[in-house]
């Protein structure tokens, strides 16, 4: 059995490595088409075969929805050539543009969802082409409520505990916490400053980039901020990291501060790692954090995170909670099972 899998980005975020470790574990052949990028050269290091796709713009507006009708025209090609027997359709543009092909000219199809619904008037849209797939997987249960589809299958992606083991602790004094994720304003990197800045004491790293188009002025006024009398010296910018296991090995815990996070594999990560997790009441860190295995805080609320933050700094059974709760709920095997088992619903 032969399954392609549809990305319309080449970037490498979580929803990426997710969609590798599913296609790396399927135990039957699989085709990864996307742009050539950080995710081709991944999957080609993974043994996947890869099938190109031109690289099309990000940013919603006329171009976007041109982009859209030439992906739904690549993936009708796609499978005259190949004849997979199941096609993933790897977030919100992907499946769209198979909502597009008509239904003799495409293979039963996956519609995968990492990220919670889009604005600018596109979820309507998204709910109808949802609703045109055979089957729906979705990474956390907050954006399989929004999807308003009842028959979800929920991955919850997990890591390979095996790989993300937990380190020795650093000393107690003082306390690090560890920013992971892309500087984008949605993941909220500038409550995190303010949140360094009520506690004096605190050493914080944030590590990440800017996605490719979007500049760097947030990551200038991010600087700026933390120049401040309040926060000089305690704050480093640590860029993008190839793999944050040593960055998590020196933190005492993980900083979240997206308002909405759709799911949050970031945070899975730190728990494996044995690091506990501070991170916003809401999406999908209401769904990982749990078990003492760290503190959530109300959305938005510096206060609140900061008062969160002590807690698990006080808190020494947190890092071995931590563990506890990726090894009972994060497993790799697991999450990629459940995705195997909803593609072979529609096959």
């Amino acid at each position: 059995m032969t399954a392609l899998f549809v990305s319309y980005s080449g970037v490498l975020g979580g929803s990426e490595r997710i969609l590798l470790d599913c296609a790396t574990r399927l135990d039957r052949t699989a085709i990864l088409a996307c742009p050539e990028g950080p995710l081709a050269a991944a999957s080609r290091s993974a043994g996947l075969r890869h099938a190109p796709l031109p690289e099309r713009p990000l940013r919603l507006g006329a171009t976007h929805m041109l982009g859209l009708a030439a992906l739904a025209r690549d993936i009708a090609a796609l499978a005259r050539r190949h004849r997979p027997h199941a096609l993933a359709a790897w977030g919100a543009r992907a499946v769209l543009a198979a909502a597009a092909v008509p239904r003799d000219r495409r293979p039963p199809d996956l519609a995968v969802h990492m990220d919670l619904l889009p604005r600018h008037g596109l979820a309507p849209a998204v709910r109808w082409a949802t609703g045109r797939a055979d089957g729906v997987a979705t990474a956390s249960a907050a954006i399989g409520r929004a999807l308003l589809r009842d028959a979800i299958t929920v991955l919850h992606p997990g890591v390979d505990l095996a790989a993300w083991r937990p380190e020795r602790l650093p000393p107690s004094a003082p306390p690090r916490a560890l920013v992971l994720g892309a500087l984008v304003r949605w993941k909220r990197p500038d409550l995190a400053l303010e949140v360094a800045a009520r506690i004096p004491e605190l050493q914080l790293e944030l590590a990440g980039a800017p996605l490719p188009g979007d500049g760097d002025a947030l990551e200038r006024s991010l600087r700026a901020r933390a120049a401040g009398a309040d926060l000089a010296g305690r704050v480093r910018f640590l860029g993008a990291l190839a793999d944050p296991r040593p960055a998590l090995a020196r933190a005492h815990c993980l900083l979240h501060c997206s308002d909405a996070e759709p799911y949050g594999l970031a945070l899975v990560e730190a728990l494996a790692a044995g690091r506990p997790v501070v991170a916003a009441d809401a999406g999908g860190p209401r769904e990982i954090v749990g078990g003492g295995a760290g503190r959530l805080f109300v959305p938005g609320d510096p206060d609140s995170a900061a008062a969160a933050l002590r807690a698990v700094l006080a808190d020494a059974a947190a890092p071995a909670a931590a563990r506890a709760r990726a090894e009972e709920r994060f497993a790799v095997e697991a999450s990629t099972a459940r995705f195997r088992a909803a593609l072979d619903a529609i096959a």
